[in-house]
């Protein structure tokens, strides 16, 4: 979808206390092989007591107060996690709500795995563009390690980022403007697993059945990632070419597809993964975070695009083009706890 007056007004995100993996591998409790292979050099740590909705809620409070948008002209807000925040009968989304806009704003919770945030920049943009002016969108992300779960042997390529972003949406004016997005899904293949080698009769029986059944699936998964871009892109009306920063979740190294980097031109340099391996896979706020890093950083400029790419699992793939039209000028970083973490990367510029 394109879109002609959708800006992203302000951005913020919470992190923690850093930790080395290195120290984790020493300690034992991170696989040394794993880390060479996927690169990681530290991670965002939440060490104090704030559940994971309240990080939503500081992130949420910070890019409202740099937006500096009256509460009243939010008409959106839309809470994204991978995890699940509460017991069923419980609406994250209305937490965040009731705890930075306070109005009467429809509440919304978004559950597409690692894509959903983008998912939540397209409804955002649609809602907003529907409705009348002055109108803004407040869009919350927040994952954090679960007590019961390690996070250096809970998965294989990435290893989980504690933190919390928000963005705040609004017509008119911003500090980038959105010019597209693309979302795709293909529920086909959920639910679909590996083989069981006891029930093949030898090794390569057993391995063809697992090429039978995982081929289809990681054939629509590459076209459904490439296709996403390209919509995006040609929604936007530029090549892949002409987008100076990208923005992808933080997966480890040996999970990246490099044929999908080439296709479209992306070297290693135009990603944000050397901010990215130091903070590790942040959920669903890995873009939000990715892009308000850039921002902050001064690493980005006027008339820059930057391509924020995403999916989940279930499957959901997508993209949102987004162009700098100003450097922004936020000041004052929030506080982010008790245990000394903050709102940003860095020092807010």
């Amino acid at each position: 979808m394109r879109w002609s007056d959708v800006y992203v007004n302000a951005s913020a995100m919470v992190l923690g206390h850093i930790e080395e993996t290195a120290v984790a591998v020493a300690e034992g409790r991170y696989d040394a092989g794993f880390r060479e292979a996927h690169g990681y050099l530290s991670v965002s740590v939440i060490q104090d007591e704030r559940s994971v909705l309240d990080l939503a809620v500081d992130a949420g409070r910070a890019a409202l107060s740099r937006a500096g948008v009256p509460a009243d002209t939010v008409r959106l807000v839309v809470h994204v996690s991978c995890e699940t925040h509460g017991p069923d009968d419980f609406p994250p989304a209305s937490y965040v709500q009731g705890r930075t806009v306070g109005t009467s704003a429809l509440a919304v919770e978004v559950r597409q795995a690692c894509n959903g945030t983008l998912a939540a920049l397209e409804l955002g943009a649609a809602y907003l563009s529907a409705g009348p002016t002055p109108a803004s969108a407040l869009i919350t992300t927040s994952d954090r390690d679960q007590a019961d779960t390690d996070r250096y042997r809970a998965g294989q390529g990435e290893l989980a980022g504690d933190g919390a972003t928000a963005v705040v949406l609004s017509r008119g004016a911003g500090v980038a403007r959105l010019l597209s997005t693309a979302v795709l899904g293909d529920g086909r293949f959920l639910g679909v697993g590996a083989a069981d080698p006891a029930d093949h009769p030898s090794r390569a029986a057993f391995l063809a059945e697992q090429r039978r059944r995982l081929r289809p699936m990681l054939e629509s998964m590459s076209a459904h990632e490439r296709g996403s871009v390209e919509t995006a892109l040609a929604d936007a009306g530029l090549a892949s070419a002409d987008v100076d920063r990208w923005v992808f979740a933080n997966v480890g190294q040996f999970l990246v597809d490099r044929e999908f980097r080439k296709r479209f031109g992306i070297a290693d340099s135009m990603t944000t993964w050397d901010w990215g391996r130091t903070v590790g896979h942040l959920g669903a706020g890995n873009q939000l975070a990715g892009l308000t890093h850039l921002l902050e950083t001064g690493a980005v400029c006027a008339g820059d695009r930057v391509a924020l790419c995403g999916n989940g699992v279930g499957f959901s793939y997508g993209c949102a083009i987004v162009e700098i039209s100003t450097e922004p000028d936020w000041t004052g970083a929030a506080d982010g706890g008790p245990d000394g973490t903050g709102v940003g990367s860095g020092a807010s510029r």
